[in-house]
């Protein structure tokens, strides 16, 4: 086992190499929003995601991600997972992946078409098993407070 420490940033995949990515998953009324691409020599559903910049910011690279791919009608942006996998090239991907609660369904790419995905029966899409879309698509409850301690009074909070 070797640690994940990495050199100075390369211009594209390097085989055997490590990347940190950000995926974005588009919900629009508890469906999730897939994307069918086409392409001449193959066809592929996908969620939207990049490669992040050197020193990027995970969030402000999802914020773009929505905007470019759900025009910017998100409601809500946060954290889901973080998932680590081999990719077909030997090396290494850290995956940072985002839920966007979208206000409308976007619009198609020139190059496909949008599946809206209800909970129940998903396929794999991507790296992503059935059991990680439905995860993400299942709304989470707010955290609570600790119990309090002592006579009255807030919990404190840092």
């Amino acid at each position: 086992m070797t640690r994940a420490f990495f050199g100075p940033p390369q211009p594209g995949a390097v085989r055997g190499g490590a990347r940190i990515t950000v995926y974005l998953v588009p919900v629009v009324d508890g469906q999730l929003a897939a994307f069918d691409l086409k392409a001449s020599d193959r066809q592929a559903r996908w969620l939207p995601w990049t490669v992040m910049d050197f020193g990027a910011s995970p969030y402000v690279a999802a914020s773009e991600l929505a905007e470019h791919w759900c025009q910017g009608a998100f409601s809500d942006l946060f954290p889901v997972d973080v998932i680590s996998f081999d990719t077909p090239d030997g090396g290494w991907e850290l995956a940072i992946i985002f839920r966007a609660n979208l206000t409308v369904e976007p619009r198609p790419p020139a190059n496909g078409s949008v599946s809206l995905m209800p909970p129940g029966g998903l396929d794999a899409i991507g790296p992503f098993a059935p059991a990680d879309l439905e995860r993400w698509l299942t709304p989470r409850p707010s955290a609570e407070l600790p119990p309090r301690h002592g006579t009255g009074g807030a919990p404190l909070l840092f």
